[in-house]
């Protein structure tokens, strides 16, 4: 799953946000399949692959016309996996505190999104089938409404969405107790 906790959310330790450290953070990020060496692989290997039908021109006017539009092709392959690569850069830090919630997205271009409430007050909201895309998860608090992983997967999200309410209700139980 492209997300991981800071610590499993029953052994945080959540204190003010004055006080100290997030008592636990949820980091998403995008799922990149392919590796820098496995491109480097692919591209190696599709190179290769596609000289076969230039040897079997050689000597023939074709062998250009063919060339050219193999040397398009890798051109658009390799550009297409870069761009993917590009739009994959995207992650999203989640930290709690016993009375701060606050949400930092960084943006494939480097931009940086944020959102804070206050956690008691956060409503966490699946829209299962009117949303954008179905499963749609967003936090709404502090005047705002904010989308959650949006590259997540339909399924991943209500399990994202039951470990958050646990975690929120972790640390306003440690709130309340203090």
């Amino acid at each position: 799953m492209p997300y991981h906790w800071s610590k499993l959310p029953s052994s945080a330790d959540f204190v003010a946000k004055e006080i100290g450290e997030a008592g636990l953070c949820l980091y998403l990020s995008a799922h990149n399949s392919l590796t820098p060496s496995g491109f480097v692989k692919f591209i190696s290997i599709t190179s290769v692959m596609m000289l076969i039908p230039i040897f079997a021109f050689l000597g023939h006017v074709f062998l250009w016309i063919i060339a050219g539009t193999l040397g398009l092709t890798l051109l658009a392959v390799w550009t297409a996996l870069t761009a993917s690569w590009r739009r994959g850069k995207v992650s999203e830090v989640l930290e709690i505190w016993t009375d701060q919630v606050r949400l930092k997205r960084t943006n494939p271009d480097g931009s940086i999104q944020e959102w804070d409430a206050n956690p008691y007050w956060t409503e966490i909201s699946i829209i299962k089938k009117d949303g954008p895309v179905p499963n749609y998860l967003t936090l709404r608090g502090n005047g705002r409404t904010v989308e959650l992983g949006s590259f997540l997967s339909e399924d991943e999200r209500p399990i994202v969405a039951n470990e958050l309410r646990n975690a929120f209700s972790a640390a306003i139980g440690k709130a309340q107790r203090i």
